[in-house]
């Protein structure tokens, strides 16, 4: 990141900042700002000669924030136009958007990058979604009017690069001042799967010992909401013991679709065995619980940094 920092800031402005993230990526702190007075941020990866730049789920935010994160709205339209125009990739798993280069071209690809966030937050805002025709009025309007699909039709899903809860966590933690105290992409071994993905790790002390903390985001918006469900499940029967031994913490946090019943189902199912199964869920959506786990999250860091120092 050091080596990065030269770079950027000899081609961009000294007032540009890379930060070593715990994933071992770069964040660059670009001096550009979007329509909401925040810094562009985007994150770095080298990896054999390759380097990975993405938007760190700015423009999914943006997105979603404008109610157009599915396929077929007027600004997720002209994200695919950039898509092809600028070479970029849609990561719809991570919610975020890339850009491939050669480490050689490294300046180039940032400089790409960000062209294309500063042209999405000073365009997108003023893209509007129309309403949409009713079968009924197209019938009226003549047969070459072309007839809008129901959401009952057995068309292919529609994708939606809306901001993935784990992003989400992660933002709320960078504001909170706390997330340089969280660990990310942590494993935790169970009986029988050695390396359980986690998306936030921490330990707090305790009366002289310590207990971790180990944070799920399960983002049902998803296709396959059970899927999703199912996985927790299973990683907590797995380490249940394991974490009871040492009074260590699996916190679940869960965002569902309203409209969809599999979604509002999964999280039932989550919720129903939180108890046998020793985890606890926080709802993303709702306020009090929210409010309660970033209370919770930021009383045991900053606790946990007081300690250490």
């Amino acid at each position: 990141c050091k080596w990065l920092e030269e770079g950027i800031r000899h081609g961009f402005s000294e007032w540009s900042r890379v930060l070593p993230l715990d994933s071992g990526e770069c964040l660059v702190r670009l001096p550009f700002w979007n329509g909401e007075g925040d810094p562009i941020e985007l994150t770095v990866n080298v990896d054999g000669g390759r380097v990975v730049i993405n938007d760190t789920g700015s423009i999914a935010g943006l997105l979603f924030s404008l109610g157009q994160d599915e396929q077929g709205s007027p600004a997720f339209d002209l994200l695919e136009n950039l898509e092809r125009t600028h070479h970029l990739e849609i990561d719809f798993d991570e919610g975020v958007v890339k850009v491939s280069v050669a480490e050689s071209n490294l300046y180039d690809g940032i400089a790409e990058m960000a062209k294309v966030l500063m042209a999405v937050h000073t365009v997108m805002p003023h893209l509007r979604e129309l309403p949409r025709t009713p079968d009924s009025q197209v019938d009226r309007l003549g047969a070459s009017q072309p007839r809008v699909p129901s959401l009952q039709s057995s068309s292919p899903r529609v994708r939606s690069l809306g901001p993935r809860i784990r992003t989400r966590i992660e933002r709320r933690y960078e504001q909170l001042d706390i997330l340089d105290f969280v660990e990310r992409q942590y494993t935790l071994a169970g009986a029988a799967v050695s390396d359980w993905p986690i998306d936030f790790h921490w330990s707090v002390g305790r009366n002289g010992s310590s207990y971790e903390v180990n944070v799920v985001a399960a983002d049902l918006k998803v296709s396959d909401p059970f899927a999703r469900a199912h996985k927790v499940a299973s990683l907590s029967v797995d380490t249940r013991d394991l974490r009871r031994s040492g009074g260590d913490q699996l916190r679940v946090v869960v965002e569902s679709n309203d409209n969809n019943p599999q979604s509002l189902e999964a999280k039932d199912f989550l919720r129903i065995h939180s108890g046998e199964l020793d985890y606890r869920v926080f709802d993303f959506r709702q306020r009090d619980e929210n409010l309660e786990f970033f209370d919770l999250s930021r009383e045991e860091l900053t606790r946990g940094a007081l300690e250490r120092n």
